[in-house]
């Protein structure tokens, strides 16, 4: 069973600036295969023939036989009768975990920082005063009743009422995103993102058949007179932002930019999805932000407004809560959507989340302390180790944005690979292509790994090309 097949001018679109100065088939091979660890190329999907893709390179046949040879000889792909070369799912070793194996030494893909360390207390007073929670179904595509009270509460002590009927409780952030571009966007409906941007937004926004122009941010922000621009031109039905504390540069928009941006698109009609899950992670110290729904001027424009928050960059990223707030005619009707893909969210889950937020300003504070000395260690690192990049000035999250000042994104994480650092290539952020000059530099990671990992980003960057290949990992960028 084929899950599609990849056309020669869509791989050579992902594969951007591939090029180096080692071996051709070895870094066309090594360049497929962190497409891959990535998550741009499937499990199942089948490679184009190596004619129509060597054409579309400009390389040799025998230069694309060899790279894909060299694919199956490390286990990326195997050879299908009637399919050609098809990319294969990891298999773990006799014994081992799915995941075994397939580990790195250092990671900067995941912009998340470590669990908190008060979950295991919170486990245990869930279980002391909430043992009745498994006398239910635990089947729940609303959210429970005291959960939906506090995550709606929170928002109200931040500036925008809310009531407990505009929250719907959901399996994480990335769920929400999906449901509502579900729900809302058709094939051939008009979709916008920033760009640079969170990857899996994009997917769940193309995933719709929907089409996806894009809203340029720049290493020192917004350019207003651009967005503008750009909503007059596209017209979305849906937008996706995330305003505050962006993905991947760490910067935050204007608020004269918010209130423009939601008159604007509103009065096209158009949807807005905010996704507000690093908002509250300030840097240097902790403050109020005002939810971005509370930019609109009436209560149409509000309306409007979708805001997906989560509790996977505060609390733990296992702990799969996330939840919309939007009007509750919308609520209803994502709840009715929902029951298509999947039976709720589990009722322990939410125990635990309610718990949280009863702590959340404590959290929130420790996050603050932990992300800000973090932060200024890594860009500290790089300006030690890697004067000509530049980085954003993160205003919050858990990631800032590199500008490399060449065009080796791709070639980097390949290197980073092999010395042990996983490393997401810039092009992921945005369109196949785009974004070789930049990487994403997560500090979410310890402090000792981020000098670890900065150093690695040293020897890779001044690394003369080399042959080694890189090991397949199936990833989600977070």
């Amino acid at each position: 069973m084929i899950a599609h097949r990849v056309s020669a001018r869509r791989l050579t679109q992902l594969l951007g600036n591939w090029r180096g100065e080692g071996h051709g088939y070895l870094e066309l091979a090594s360049s497929i295969e962190l497409l891959v660890r990535d998550g741009a190329v499937v499990p199942g999907a089948a490679l184009p023939a190596e004619r129509p893709l060597a054409e579309e390179l400009g390389l040799s046949r025998t230069t694309v036989s060899a790279s894909y040879q060299r694919l199956r000889e490390t286990g990326v792909a195997l050879t299908r009768q009637g399919s050609g070369t098809v990319i294969r799912a990891p298999r773990p070793a006799a014994g081992e975990t799915p995941a075994a194996g397939q580990q790195f030494a250092l990671d900067l893909s995941a912009a998340c920082p470590e669990p908190w360390s008060g979950l295991q207390e919170l486990g245990a007073q869930a279980f002391a005063q909430h043992p009745d929670t498994f006398l239910t179904t635990g089947y729940d595509t609303l959210g429970r009743s005291e959960l939906r009270e506090a995550i709606a509460a929170r928002y109200t002590a931040r500036g925008l009422a809310t009531s407990p009927g505009q929250i719907m409780v959901t399996l994480g952030a990335q769920h929400a995103i999906f449901l509502i571009a579900r729900t809302l966007l058709s094939r051939g409906d008009r979709s916008l993102i920033e760009s640079p941007s969170y990857p899996h937004a994009r997917e769940a926004l193309a995933a719709t058949g929907a089409l996806v122009a894009e809203l340029p941010v720049g290493l020192h922000g917004h350019d207003a007179v651009a967005v503008i621009e750009t909503v007059r031109r596209t017209s979305p039905r849906l937008s996706y932002l995330i305003p505050d504390h962006h993905n991947p540069t760490g910067l935050s928009m204007p608020s004269e930019l918010r209130t423009q941006l939601l008159t604007e698109l509103s009065a096209q009609g158009g949807y807005v999805v905010v996704d507000e899950t690093t908002a509250e992670l300030t840097l240097s110290e902790r403050r109020s932000v005002l939810p971005f729904a509370a930019s609109a001027a009436h209560a149409h424009e509000e309306d409007r407004v979708l805001t997906v928050g989560s509790l996977g960059k505060t609390v733990w990223g296992g702990l799969r809560i996330g939840w919309i707030r939007a009007s509750p005619e919308m609520i209803a009707r994502l709840e009715v959507s929902r029951r298509i893909g999947d039976l709720g969210t589990g009722s322990w889950e939410q125990v635990l989340a309610a718990l949280a937020l009863e702590r959340y300003d404590e959290i929130l504070e420790y996050r603050t302390r932990s992300l800000t000395a973090r932060h200024r260690l890594l860009t500290e690192q790089v300006a030690a180790l890697l004067p000509d990049w530049r980085l954003s000035h993160a205003e919050g999250g858990a990631c800032v944005w590199a500008d490399l000042g060449a065009q080796r994104s791709s070639a980097l994480s390949r290197e980073c690979a092999r010395l042990g650092l996983q490393l997401t290539p810039g092009p992921r952020f945005g369109s196949p292509g785009v974004f070789e000059r930049f990487v994403r530099l997560p500090f979410s990671a310890s402090e000792d790994d981020l000098v670890a990992s900065v150093r690695v980003l040293e020897q890779a960057w001044t690394a003369e090309p080399r042959e080694g290949a890189l090991q397949v990992h199936e990833d989600a960028v977070i």
